[in-house]
């Protein structure tokens, strides 16, 4: 009997420490954005444009321009955030607008599912105290940033998100340079 108790105990320890490090695994996988070529931003002054990719994007690089486009909510914030909130920059397409609000939305739902199985984790061991928090701010963070307008939900999400998916792949490794005005996606 004390030799089942001593492996149901080491078993049940295990398990509490692989579900704080998958709780901890969520929390930084889901924050991760890998930009590629469609995300770089475009500066145009006196007829010339300029092609910066948003990883590289610094005040002392450009510092003279009439107009910037962006074709993401990613670069459109970053842009906002090195140059300031009241430069003026192009609209970013509809499309980008859905895919990254849905996304956030759906992430936000899962920090939210994380989140309160962490805090019920909590009551079996306190050790859970360590890692609930995390998916907790995340989960209020996400939803606050999120414009519920742009949210689709589910079978138009999964059709858009595939089609958008491979929009953005087709800008991969892609020189921007050449094409100096990219098409627009337009959803069917």
């Amino acid at each position: 009997m004390k030799n089942i108790f001593t492996i149901l105990l080491i078993f049940f320890s295990v398990s509490f420490a692989n579900a704080q490090l998958v709780i901890v695994v969520q929390a930084v996988a889901s924050t991760i954005k890998a930009p590629n070529q469609l995300d770089n931003v475009t500066f145009f002054h006196n007829g010339d444009s300029t092609i910066v990719p948003m990883t590289k994007l610094k005040k002392q690089k450009v510092s003279e321009f009439d107009s910037v486009k962006v074709n993401t909510l990613l670069s459109a914030k970053k842009v906002q955030k090195v140059y300031g909130e009241e430069i003026q920059i192009s609209n970013v397409p509809e499309n980008a607008l859905y895919y990254e609000h849905t996304k956030k939305y759906r992430n936000a739902r899962m920090s939210t599912m994380f989140a309160v199985s962490s805090w019920t984790l909590v009551l079996l061991n306190p050790y859970f105290l360590v890692v609930a928090p995390l998916p907790t701010t995340q989960a209020i963070f996400r939803d606050k940033e999120v414009d519920k307008a742009y949210v689709m939900s589910g079978k138009e999400w999964r059709t858009f998100k595939k089609e958008y998916k491979d929009y953005r792949k087709s800008f991969r490794g892609k020189n921007m340079e050449e094409d100096k005005a990219p098409e627009m996606y337009v959803s069917k």
